[in-house]
């Protein structure tokens, strides 16, 4: 009875599958009857079926900052040619043998014998390839070989594309122009290409992502996420013979790709990728990121990627959207959750020592970096960043429970996947560990992993009252300048906890910055880090030790991290940096550099220099002046 009943429904699922199909093909042939485009291109198609027919590439979408300044464009360029032996200038020449014009040409071949030498002269001046005279000898040169039989019917004009402007300069000379309606009356042959061009170089490169230099799809970055828009539809054309060449003869026009605004400020993003650089280049870091995101919207307004390549950076891999351990910065989320149910608070007392804490084993030793034998409150915990509280802390709040942890975090979106524009972005590793010590591990960033991009959307959370944004790179698509898709920002947790809890964890990351005797990030052996007279910062240092291949965690080896809010009275924007494995240099001083002196620094830096850019404050002789912010 049962076999027979399985039967029964595998054929009801083919039967469905069957009718599904079935419902598709109809509802196609229904698109292309009434869609007057759709309909033209294949009756089209249908016409010239036993014709050559050939795509035409449509012109591929351009990329915008969200100020309107182009990021990326496939500005038209061309392969120019000369066919030497074009109908119009191989006509076996007359000439005058008496009288004033004794000498002088005659006949069709007067086009190509009046206009060659002011042609090789703008050919010069234009391409600058080669001279005047050198052109004239080149193409004369080809016109007799090519009459001896060899094929010289295109004869290359320069040594590589020529671009728009010089094209309309060629175009503009009457002898070209008076050719329109037949391209090869005068020889030129003009083959257009569409390459894509960056005209701020390798500003936000990864970002804005990379094409394939043949099918011309976008092979990353935001290329190839919104490939199927920039692309366009390609139009039909009919080949055609021409004098014994091929023209193409268009029958259905291409649609050209759509256009792109993202969120990306040019302006702040030069500013961040610059700040980055000093650190990363000085030190020889592995890799280093920052990023800049509207702790209101989601929006990233800039993201910097350098990673070292054969003794230089650039911008290789989206490192902002990799996840790694995170190190400290998770104590930020150890505290809050705490804090949400009630299990602490900022007043609760905690000892820690200047000896390895053991939780159950001695397998799961705790050390602190600052070590100090003191009894401490949990708000002085985070500012001095003690792992040995915070596993105490998460340990006793949650029974030991790492289940009860990590559903807790889950109830805050941090284990949600935050969607990207960015293909290939990690989703966050916050799993229940089948091992009971590792929870107290994870308390302070061990065995969970977040990326940059999704460690900054937590922090911006915190920063504007607990509303958990999805990071956005993109805000509209635009179709020959109207609006086709306008992208609203996306609340992943409207709440993602207490707004009494938030408050207390934000007073504990202002001592983070702001108390000089615990705060990680505060003003310490004569260095700021993250303190400012021009904006006050809010936010956590982070430290973790690199887990080398085939080996366990590596003292010598650590990914120092820095993420903070400003203006910490009306948080607009935050701030990441992460450096990896910067390296020791005696002649530098200091000889190295840890999360404060290297990431807090730059995110002080990108604070200060983005106050200024956004108007909210400028510097006169009388000192600072502030300005409500223009939201």
């Amino acid at each position: 009875m049962n076999d027979q009943q399985n039967t029964i429904l595998r054929f009801a699922f083919i039967f469905l599958m069957l009718t599904l199909a079935f419902i598709a093909v109809i509802v196609k042939i229904v698109v292309v009857q009434t869609k007057t485009e759709e309909r033209e291109r294949w009756a089209i198609a249908e016409q010239i079926q036993d014709e050559n027919t050939t795509e035409i590439e449509p012109v591929r979408g351009n990329i915008f900052d969200c100020n309107g300044q182009l990021m990326a464009s496939s500005i038209p360029q061309y392969n120019l040619f000369m066919d030497p032996l074009a109908d119009a200038l191989c006509n076996e020449p007359g000439v005058f043998k008496h009288g004033k014009k004794k000498g002088q040409h005659f006949g069709k071949d007067t086009l190509y014998y009046n206009n060659i030498d002011t042609l090789c002269a703008v050919l010069s001046n234009v391409l600058k390839w080669k001279t005047k005279d050198e052109y004239r000898a080149y193409i004369d040169e080809a016109r007799v070989k090519g009459a001896d039989g060899k094929v010289f019917r295109r004869l290359p004009l320069n040594d590589g594309p020529v671009s728009y402007i010089q094209y309309v300069r060629i175009q503009s000379l009457p002898f070209v122009a008076k050719a329109d309606n037949n391209p090869y009356k005068n020889g030129l042959i003009w083959e257009p290409l569409n390459r894509r061009t960056h005209p701020f170089g390798n500003l936000a490169f990864r970002t804005i992502g990379t094409n394939g230099r043949t099918e011309g799809g976008g092979l990353s970055g935001l290329e190839c996420k919104y490939d199927s828009f920039l692309r366009g539809v390609p139009g039909l054309g009919e080949i055609i013979h021409v004098n014994k060449r091929k023209e193409v003869k268009v029958m259905v026009e291409p649609i050209n790709g759509a256009d792109i605004i993202t969120t990306i400020d040019a302006n702040l993003q030069d500013i961040v990728e610059k700040e980055l650089r000093g650190p990363v280049e000085d030190y020889g870091a592995n890799w280093g990121c920052c990023l800049l995101m509207d702790v209101h919207t989601g929006e990233i307004k800039a993201v910097a990627n350098l990673e070292q390549y054969e003794g230089k950076y650039s911008e290789r891999k989206n490192r902002a959207f990799y996840r790694v351990e995170p190190g400290s910065t998770f104590k930020t989320v150890s505290l809050l959750a705490a804090l949400d149910d009630k299990r602490v608070s900022l007043n609760t007392m905690v000892s820690v020592t200047s000896q390895p804490w053991v939780y159950r084993t001695e397998k799961s030793k705790h050390v602190d970096s600052h070590k100090m034998d003191a009894t401490i409150t949990m708000r002085q915990a985070l500012a001095v960043s003690s792992n040995i509280a915070m596993a105490k802390m998460v340990t006793s709040a949650y029974h030991g429970s790492a289940r009860e942890f990590v559903d807790k975090v889950q109830t805050m979106g941090l284990r949600d996947t935050l969607d990207s524009d960015i293909p290939g972005s990690h989703k966050p590793l916050i799993e229940v560990p089948k091992d009971v010590v590792t929870i107290s591990k994870m308390a302070y960033g061990y065995t969970v992993e977040l990326s940059p991009v999704q460690i900054a959307a937590f922090y911006a959370a915190i920063a504007n009252g607990g509303k958990l944004m999805r990071p956005m790179l993109v805000r509209e698509l635009l179709q020959d300048g109207k609006v086709i898709r306008h992208i609203q920002p996306q609340v992943v947790r409207e709440q993602m906890c207490s707004k009494e809890a938030i408050a207390d964890v934000r007073k504990a990351l202002h001592d983070v910055v702001w108390d000089n005797q615990f705060g990680t990030a505060s003003f310490q052996g004569g260095n700021r880090h993250a303190q400012s007279d021009l904006v006050h910062i809010a936010g956590k240092t982070g430290t973790a030790q690199l887990h080398l291949p085939g080996g366990g965690y590596s003292s010598d080896h650590h990914r120092f991290s820095f993420v903070g809010y400003f203006p910490e009275e009306d948080p607009q924007y935050v701030c990441m940096c992460v450096i990896e494995d910067p390296k020791y240099r005696e002649d530098l001083i200091p000889h190295t550099i840890n999360a404060p002196r290297g990431c807090a620094v730059v995110v002080r830096k990108v604070a200060e220099k983005t106050m200024a850019y956004t108007g909210c404050y400028t510097i006169t002789n009388k000192g600072l002046e502030l300005h409500k912010r223009v939201k």
